[in-house]
């Protein structure tokens, strides 16, 4: 029966017999084990994706879909695991797991990224895709080319998303400097707690010449939004105000940076796929970013 499970060659077995273990296997729900499937094909079928210590969003979600069905295709199981380092190491988790395949879906620090080196695992960095500073000069772009002279910036208060976050407000700064236009007005808000974008509106409507604001996402952009309908004001008179993701709840007003998700996603699958099969990944060499301009800028 293990010859038939296992796939072994060389035993002269019947194709009936060989399909009467097979039918009795999948009545009885009989599921390969792992660590003997892995000696056998000399690589694990798992693929691991670390998703920072955040819930993922309408981007992450759409992507990681499409890894996990793309991975199913070919016979792997797509893991996805909240990853904390406080909690267990980078080389623990990789010990209880041994996947063939690390996707980072968040940016590492360095003594993470120093513990997947010494591992034998593939590792793909979804993060090193994505142009996240670009995303902030398109903001800068479209609002100055709207009139706007002084900008403001929200950044989200989770840790996890600090490096992203980071890199699209350098993105909005090299931009303005560029433009010679004034430093823009940086506020930090907590999506789960309205009063700090409320206050972050304060200061925004206390600056002298703010007439818009770019946020690090189109939740808080809607948030803002929110703020300023709760005093009486409307987003695009009285406050120009633009997003990042294009997320549905966002399509009826929101100007926002759209990120081609699905393009996006077809290229993530195609660099996980190359590095299983030991393949250098084409680089992404197209444009996975552009302006819908809405209602609020």
């Amino acid at each position: 029966m293990s010859y038939v499970l296992n796939d072994v060659e060389g035993r002269a077995i019947s194709d009936a017999t060989r399909e009467l273990v097979l039918r009795t296997a999948r009545e009885l729900g009989h599921v390969p084990y792992a660590p003997a499937r892995m000696l056998r094909l000399g690589r694990s079928d798992v693929v691991l994706a670390l998703v920072r210590d955040f819930s993922p969003g309408y981007i992450s979600n759409t992507l990681l879909r499409k890894l996990d069905v793309a991975l199913a295709e070919r016979g792997f199981v797509l893991l996805i695991h909240r990853y904390d380092e406080s909690l267990r190491s980078v080389q623990e988790l990789w010990q209880l797991v041994s996947p063939s395949l690390v996707v980072v879906m968040g940016g590492l620090t360095l003594s993470e990224q120093e513990g997947l080196e010494n591992t034998a695992s593939r590792v793909l960095r979804v993060h090193g895709t994505m142009p996240n500073a670009r995303i902030g000069r398109l903001q800068a772009d479209h609002l100055t080319a709207k009139g706007h002279r002084v900008l403001g910036y929200v950044l989200p208060s989770e840790p996890s998303l600090q490096l992203i976050a980071g890199e699209r407000l350098r993105g909005l700064q090299d931009e303005c400097a560029q433009l010679g236009i004034p430093e823009p007005v940086v506020c930090t808000v907590d999506p789960a707690d309205m009063d700090s974008v409320t206050a972050a509106l304060d200061v925004f409507l206390a600056s002298e010449g703010l007439t818009a604001v770019a946020t690090h996402n189109d939740e808080i952009g809607l948030l803002l939004v929110s703020a300023l309908q709760a005093r009486g004001l409307e987003a695009g008179r009285d406050l120009a105000v633009i997003g990042v993701d294009n997320i549905p709840s966002a399509r009826l007003d929101l100007t926002t940076v759209e990120i081609d998700v699905d393009r996006w996603g077809d290229d993530v699958v195609a660099s996980a796929i190359a590095l299983l099969d030991d393949i250098e990944p084409e680089p992404i060499d197209h444009d996975l970013l552009h302006v819908i301009e809405r209602r609020t800028a």
